[in-house]
């Protein structure tokens, strides 16, 4: 295997574990003729980048924003074009006199760069020595032959990442749960069929919205400690939010879970999962398994189903057109079925088959 395919092979497995990203970097960097190169996603955040060891010690000056980075708004590759040198979009005069380059980068020891996007807002970008010069024209033909591999890479590493997710919010389906995958600005990404927005929370725009502004401000803090854990707000804001209902019904429970490892992958785009609890929802234990685990019959069943909706023995009697006294004795029935005693202790188990 040459080193050109085993930077390629090390970039396919930091792509699915993250935390190997420092080492594929490396091998992609030293693969290609160079001292260091990065991943990132725009706009650059703690949480978008990610760097061969070689630069991981200046990443902290990098992103403390003592030095504004020109490249952030000029370098804008297309999928159109090839490894951009920084020539391509800085003159030789502007480089000598950008405090970036001179302040920066010469004393870290790197210089230049070669930037090309791999899939929407993802670019890759090698880095070399201030004293080697800028990458010339045979130098970016060796990193343009392996482009098309790392761009194939990242659409296949994009594509299985959202195919995870995807099983994901069809699981929380399965379970009667709203989930919303979110990415590192908030924005909605993808929602499964449980979600339904009104009364009090809102898809605008592509964000999550409140109807209140106190409560959109608690919704924004709860978001953004979801897609930023590292911004040190989220040991004050609560794992669970709260959001009332303008019509009066029970709130909106939403609980977060942030995608800690798919955010360092930078190719899923996503950061985190909004689970919405309904508390209006009626509960619906499951017939099927109710049969199967228990051996209730059909009647049975539909009594189980009014006592966990918080019915009355005579209430679930004329909802199946039955004597009370026959739902009594339904009901003597699941309690020797489930080995119950109490209509509460029943209602209880019953509601783990939701």
């Amino acid at each position: 295997m040459s080193s050109v395919e085993s930077a390629l092979e090390s970039f396919r497995d930091a792509a699915v574990f993250p935390a190997r990203w420092p080492h594929a970097l490396d091998t992609l960097g030293q693969a290609l003729r160079s001292d260091g190169a990065t991943l990132v996603l725009k706009s650059t955040t703690m949480n978008s980048i990610a760097v061969s060891t070689s630069i991981l010690p200046f990443l902290p000056l990098y992103m403390s924003g003592q030095f504004s980075d020109p490249r952030e708004q000029r370098v804008n590759p297309g999928l159109r074009n090839d490894f951009m040198p920084d020539s391509a979009y800085f003159s030789d005069r502007e480089i000598a006199r950008d405090p970036y380059y001179q302040e920066l980068l010469k004393p870290c020891g790197f210089g230049w760069s070669a930037t090309a996007v791999l899939h929407g807002d993802l670019m890759v970008s090698l880095k070399r020595a201030f004293k080697r010069g800028p990458y010339d024209g045979a130098e970016l033909h060796a990193l343009n032959s392996a482009l098309p591999g790392l761009r194939s890479i990242s659409r296949m590493a994009c594509m299985t990442w959202h195919s995870n997710f995807t099983g994901q919010l069809s699981a929380f389906e399965h379970l009667r749960r709203g989930a919303i995958l979110l990415d590192a600005n908030a924005r909605i990404l993808q929602v499964n069929a449980c979600v339904r927005f009104g009364d009090g929370l809102y898809s605008v725009k592509g964000s999550l919205r409140a109807s209140r502004a106190a409560d959109r401000d608690r919704l924004r803090k709860f978001l953004s400690a979801l897609v930023m854990p590292s911004s040190g707000t989220s040991s004050t804001v609560p794992a669970t939010l709260t959001l009332p209902r303008p019509s009066g019904a029970r709130p909106w429970l939403l609980d977060g879970i942030a995608c800690t490892d798919a955010l360092r992958s930078l190719h899923s785009g996503a950061a985190a999962l909004v689970l919405i609890n309904d508390l209006e929802l009626p509960l619906q234990p499951n017939d099927e398994a109710l049969r199967q685990v228990f051996g209730l019959t059909p009647t049975e069943c539909a009594l189980a189903h009014a006592l966990v909706a918080g019915e009355s023995i005579l209430n679930g009697a004329a909802r199946l057109s039955i004597s009370e006294g026959h739902a009594r004795q339904r009901l003597k029935s699941i309690f020797y079925k489930t080995r119950t005693s109490r209509q509460g202790e029943v209602v209880a188990l019953l509601a783990k088959f939701l």
